[in-house]
């Protein structure tokens, strides 16, 4: 019930992510039939004046995420991460409410941008939140829930924009989305009620000293169940970061080099991969294929999204973070190969693009899209774990307005063929990375973790082909309680 409760400021998040969708073109009045006519909107729902202003109110989004990522963490460790996701769901609220009341271009920036500010915080916080709650054993399927929710929220707001909360005109229907916008809100008041019924991440009280009510926070999570071994990790972490004489700001990120390159890689390489060029230019791959009706289709690359991140939460404490990673990767990559082929060799075989498209949107699902989240509050050590996640979040956001801002740019400089080969490559080099730097963290304590990446990597990669291979360095290195 913890995990579904901030799993809304998720959900939230990806309707801020695919608000822009349906709603865009209305508010721009460029809706255009089947035929490519234009279709004049309803003139109480047209707010831009141009597409520049459109691509300006979409872009903003990101600017407002950075900034909210790099508050996010910093703020969740001073007041708590509940207290953090609480102040997310009014802030989520006061900028749908302050969207759908605008009736010009600035106050909907200013709503957009604080819009970004909440997603911002949300992904610096809540993924943290999450993976302190969990149990081992279930860590990873805990943890996919956070990009589950994501997709699920980018769902709702094309099935709702397109088909539920529409505006009807001349037998045309256009996206109300002031409507939309109101929506979202019921999902910020549910986030809120039901997060002030959860306890608040028994990491963080034991971080503070309050080891009673980590103690009492972490028996109410377990519902009954043994609790006493996860209580003296908890009182062993707290004791090693009191002793520590770091602060955890950023010059501490040096001293835990390989945990922090290993997250900012995979947000890199999760954004580096083309997926934001796979889901815009989606449109225009399926129309290139021959299909008539790629909306529906759009449609329908969204519920697989869905589906795949769904199949991925088991296999996440089964196969594994790094197999299926690598699967993820390799997989994006042969999908890559194939784009390149369709839109090189005269786009003759539609069915090609329709493979590749579906196929790298499963894979993405599969693994890069959920693991880099999951692995984010999984190896950063607690001391540097809210400096940390600020920094990963704001890189990925950054990453994310790059690529989406240079993929029209670079299409018409190197084609498609081109721009698919490029994140082709990105595939490759991250598969490589992936299995050559990134540890497998499936079933292990953070403890282990922790004791795993501070030995050099001759020892690490001898040493993490079994959790229990670990166990000698925790027991006689004094960084970690003997398991």
């Amino acid at each position: 019930m913890s995990v579904m409760s901030v799993a809304l400021a998720a959900v939230v998040f990806g309707m801020a992510l695919g608000f822009t969708s349906p709603a865009n073109d209305v508010m721009a009045d460029t809706v255009k039939d089947a035929g490519d006519r234009p279709l004049p909107a309803p003139s109480s729902l047209v707010v831009f004046k141009s597409e520049a202003e459109a691509a300006l109110f979409g872009a903003l989004v990101n600017v407002g995420a950075l900034c909210g990522a790099l508050s996010g963490g910093p703020l969740s460790e001073r007041i708590g991460r509940k207290p953090t996701i609480l102040l997310i769901a009014p802030l989520y609220t006061i900028s749908w409410l302050g969207m759908a009341l605008s009736s010009s271009f600035v106050p909907l920036l200013v709503g957009r941008f604080f819009l970004g500010v909440g997603i911002g915080a949300c992904s610096a916080t809540v993924p943290t939140y999450i993976n302190e709650v969990a149990p081992t054993s279930l860590r990873g399927a805990f943890g996919a829930s956070f990009q589950l929710a994501i997709v699920l929220g980018i769902m709702f707001a094309n099935l709702l924009g397109a088909y539920v909360l529409v505006y009807e005109k001349d037998g045309h229907n256009f996206c109300h989305w002031r409507q939309l916008a109101m929506s979202a809100i019921v999902f910020c008041i549910a986030l809120f009620v039901l997060t002030l019924a959860i306890p608040e991440s028994p990491a963080w009280l034991a971080s503070v000293g309050q080891q009673e009510k980590a103690q009492s926070a972490l028996k109410r999570l377990r519902g009954g169940t043994e609790t006493r071994e996860e209580i003296e990790e908890l009182r062993n972490a707290s004791e090693r970061r009191d002793s520590s004489e770091s602060s955890g700001g950023l010059r501490d990120l040096l001293h835990h080099k390989r945990a922090c390159s290993i997250v900012l890689m995979l947000m890199v390489v999760q954004q580096f991969s083309g997926v934001n060029a796979v889901i815009f230019f989606q449109d225009t791959i399926f129309q290139a294929a021959g299909m008539h009706d790629p909306a529906a289709l759009g449609f329908y690359v969204m519920l697989l999204q869905v589906v795949m991140t769904a199949v991925s939460i088991p296999l996440m404490d089964t196969l594994g973070r790094k197999v299926l990673l690598t699967l993820s990767m390799t997989g994006m990559a042969f999908c890559c190969i194939g784009l390149v082929i369709f839109f090189a060799g005269g786009r003759q075989a539609g069915w090609l693009a329709m493979v590749c498209s579906f196929g790298y949107i499963s894979f993405f699902s599969l693994g890069l899209g959920p693991i880099p989240w999951l692995m984010m509050g999984e190896i950063l050590p607690p001391k540097i774990k809210a400096t940390g996640s600020s920094l990963a979040a704001a890189c990925n956001w950054t990453c994310s307005f790059i690529t989406t801002e240079t993929v029209s740019s670079l299409q018409k400089e190197i084609h498609f063929s081109g721009v698919f080969a490029v994140y082709g490559v990105v595939l490759i080099l991250g598969g490589v990375y992936v299995v050559l730097r990134v540890p497998e963290t499936k079933g292990k304590s953070f403890a282990e973790i922790e004791a795993l990446l501070s030995q050099t990597n001759e020892s690490a990669q001898t040493r993490e082909l079994t959790p229990a291979a670990a166990r000698p360095f925790i027991e006689t290195s004094g960084n970690s309680p003997p398991t």
